[in-house]
């Protein structure tokens, strides 16, 4: 994860070059100066091909994601299956023009952005986008405009309106397939990573293998009895995982006054917390570790 330095505004769009022995899921990250943080809202999802040679994936950033502002300072991949196989020859940051905006366009369209939403229920599930607005507003007025074509060439309200209306059917089933294709392939990249797996090596696979083993030393490490207890993290969310695995603990937020233990796992610099009223109760690694409240 190279540091550099590029001005979001002026470049809009990143190309790499990536290899990769197995298809799946990865992210596309990124820190700035706005916020030096790695996490989900500033990243962008896609599809990995698996590829004997490397092939190129474009993004326009900018279009995609409203957090590619001021000057980015670091760039990283992370597939979801795991970095072992994945190579990147090249990464390069460009201004966009038609055909790289074309090329990020079509691999949004087919890729698993829009599809699933972290934090949403199962009845909301958003259409694909492209250039971050919905396909649809594109339909919306692609299809608006083949009206008006064919009423021009035909001179019928009827025919116009029966032609759009095919055009409109046509747009649903190519959106079927979409969603079906992107459908199977999170279930293809799920099922490759989770299937005969122990419950054990399955949360490993979702938290991360190091988050997991911390989570699994604070469990073991903390008093049977329920504590309240925070974390502070440059994870995303990382409270999501341990609110659920840590049970029958409470977690509370960092501010709480009546909270007894702060987990420590790889904060950044610009999370604060009262140092002084915090003792170290165990460690596992370099910013990995429990506090207890001693005052």
């Amino acid at each position: 994860m190279p540091e550099v330095n590029i001005d979001a505004e002026e470049f809009d769009t990143i190309i790499f070059k990536i290899k990769s022995n197995k298809s799946g899921t990865a992210r596309l990250f990124w820190a700035s100066t706005y916020d030096p943080r790695m996490n989900e809202p500033k990243s962008l999802w896609f599809f990995i091909d698996k590829s004997s040679d490397y092939k190129e994936y474009v993004f326009n950033v900018k279009s995609q994601n409203p957090y590619w502002m001021g000057f980015t300072g670091q760039i990283l991949i992370y597939s979801d299956n795991g970095p072992e196989g994945v190579e990147i020859k090249s990464a390069k940051a460009v201004t966009g023009n038609l055909l790289t905006n074309l090329k990020s366009g079509w691999r949004e369209f087919w890729g698993p952005r829009g599809r699933v939403v972290i934090g949403s229920t199962i009845n909301v599930i958003p259409s694909s986008s492209i250039f971050g607005s919905s396909i649809n507003v594109y339909i919306y007025w692609l299809t608006g405009i083949f009206f008006l074509a064919v009423f021009a060439w035909k001179r019928s309200f009827y025919a116009a309106g029966r032609w759009a209306i095919y055009f409109a059917l046509a747009a649903w089933l190519l959106l079927g397939i979409n969603a079906n294709l992107n459908y199977f392939n999170i279930f293809k990249d799920n099922f490759s990573k989770y299937f005969g797996k122990t419950i054990e090596e399955k949360r490993a696979v979702a938290y991360g293998v190091n988050y997991y083993n911390f989570l699994e030393f604070v469990r073991k490490s903390l008093p049977a009895e329920p504590v309240k207890l925070s974390i502070i993290s440059s994870l995303y969310a990382p409270d999501l995982q341990a609110r659920i695995f840590l049970i029958p603990h409470i977690l509370a937020d960092p501010t709480d006054k009546s909270l007894q233990y702060l987990l420590i796992y790889h904060p950044s610099p610009d999370q604060k917390y009262d140092k002084k009223s915090f003792s170290l109760y165990a460690g596992l690694r370099e910013d990995e570790y429990i506090l207890k409240r001693i005052k």
